[in-house]
């Protein structure tokens, strides 16, 4: 049997989930979903930007095919709302192993930083205030629903110029890399 594989990059906005997935994709042949560079696409296309609901019926198209075709497949995703457990539930059916590499920060203010040296470069915006929400949403729904739902899983803090890796777990081991980074985390979470 082909191992088929489902990566999730996930953390809030700013966190540097794209810049992460790009580098592991030298490492992988995997096909990659992104939402944002979607738009960008359709945008391009049209000399016009694209919609919210035509960029997000085109990524579940491409979705849907990837997944109809066995393939390798990662995607990013904030976490902060419900919707990835029934996407999640939908490649476990069809025998995905599902891994999920958690992007933290120390604080959103880094995020909102982040952000806004990304429209200077011509990337995407996004307000203040949906960042904080969905800053805090992400790790708790990360650490009470998402963890649980993959097979494995991988907690990098991208506060500074370094990647660091925090924790890794499968079903209910955990193994904590850096003691620090795990006791901040778990204190700014609520379960």
């Amino acid at each position: 049997m082909i191992k088929k594989e489902l990566i999730i990059i996930a953390g809030p906005n700013g966190s540097g989930k794209t810049t992460f997935a790009k580098s592991f994709l030298s490492e992988k042949k995997f096909e990659f979903l992104n939402a944002d560079e979607i738009s960008k696409e359709l945008a391009n296309e049209k000399k016009e930007w694209a919609n919210a609901i035509t960029s997000g019926k085109e990524y579940f198209r491409r979705l849907e095919k990837l997944l109809i075709h066995n393939k390798n497949i990662i995607i990013e995703s904030t976490l902060s709302g419900l919707f990835m457990q029934k996407l999640i539930q939908r490649f476990r059916k069809e025998k995905y192993e599902i891994t999920i590499i958690f992007v933290v920060l120390e604080n959103p203010q880094i995020c909102i930083e982040r952000i806004k040296e990304r429209v200077k470069k011509g990337g995407h915006y996004v307000a203040d205030k949906d960042v904080i929400r969905r800053f805090h949403r992400s790790k708790e729904n990360f650490w009470n629903i998402y963890k649980n739902m993959a097979d494995q899983w991988l907690m990098l803090d991208n506060s500074n110029q370094q990647v660091k890796e925090v924790a890794k777990g499968m079903k209910k081991s955990i193994e904590i890399k850096n003691e620090i980074l795990w006791k901040e985390f778990l204190e700014s979470v609520k379960y």
